[in-house]
């Protein structure tokens, strides 16, 4: 259990060395790799359910989409007749979320990890030596921006691509990327449950992968 103490007005943490079901040995060098990779695959024909008109996407997420672009458009738009624009909305949503609500919590963890506070004239020295929480929260801003250029390629080809009568798949996979990436991956990397991180990480990816196979079969 991790705990947060207040020693010389300075953020210190105390915590526990856990072992995860997923550790493994120097020795696992053949398993590790083979397992990984087919973690990576097992949650695609997740994603392709999910995703499907009847799927969570398409009856719980996607929906909420739709209303936001109405309340934004201030008018009659939805995702079914207008999906560029609601793809142009969820990018600016996931957009700011990473490259502002994530660079906010990055910042405060490294003035939180350091006993000297942020130092703005050298701010990746900030990052060094950090552990615990303040850590985590850096790390999460970093993973989020690490994945956010595959999305966006997606979101493009997506955008250059479908009409309104494409099929809805690729943008309720989109919207369940974001989904898992900002609802899942970063709340549990930043309270180290390290399960849900690393699937909800590999769902995100599926989604992407889901969504780029609908867009190549996907008739003209």
């Amino acid at each position: 259990m991790t705990r947060l103490l207040f020693r010389n007005k300075h953020l210190v943490q105390m915590s526990t060395s856990g072992r995860s079901l997923f550790d493994f040995p120097q020795t696992s060098y053949i398993v590790f790799p083979l397992l990984t990779f087919t973690s990576y695959l097992t949650p695609i024909p997740i994603l392709s359910f999910l995703s499907a008109p009847s799927g969570f996407g398409a009856r719980v997420l996607t929906p909420l989409l739709s209303r936001a672009l109405i309340k934004a458009s201030d008018g009659a738009p939805t995702v079914e007749n207008s999906p560029q624009k609601a793809i142009a909305l969820l990018t600016a949503f996931y957009l700011a979320s990473v490259y502002i609500g994530s660079a906010v919590m990055s910042v405060t963890g490294q003035l939180l990890g350091n006993k000297v506070g942020y130092k703005n004239r050298e701010p990746r020295f900030n990052k060094r030596n950090l552990s615990g929480l303040p850590h985590r929260m850096v790390a999460t801003h970093e993973a989020l921006y690490d994945i956010f250029p595959a999305y966006a390629v997606t979101a493009a080809l997506l955008a250059a691509s479908i009409t309104a009568e494409s099929s809805a798949i690729p943008i309720n996979a989109l919207v369940l990327h974001v989904f898992f990436k900002l609802a899942i991956f970063w709340p549990s990397y930043v309270m180290s449950i390290d399960l849900a991180r690393s699937y909800s990480h590999m769902c995100s990816v599926s989604a992407l992968l889901v969504a780029l196979w609908a867009i190549v079969k996907e008739r003209s």
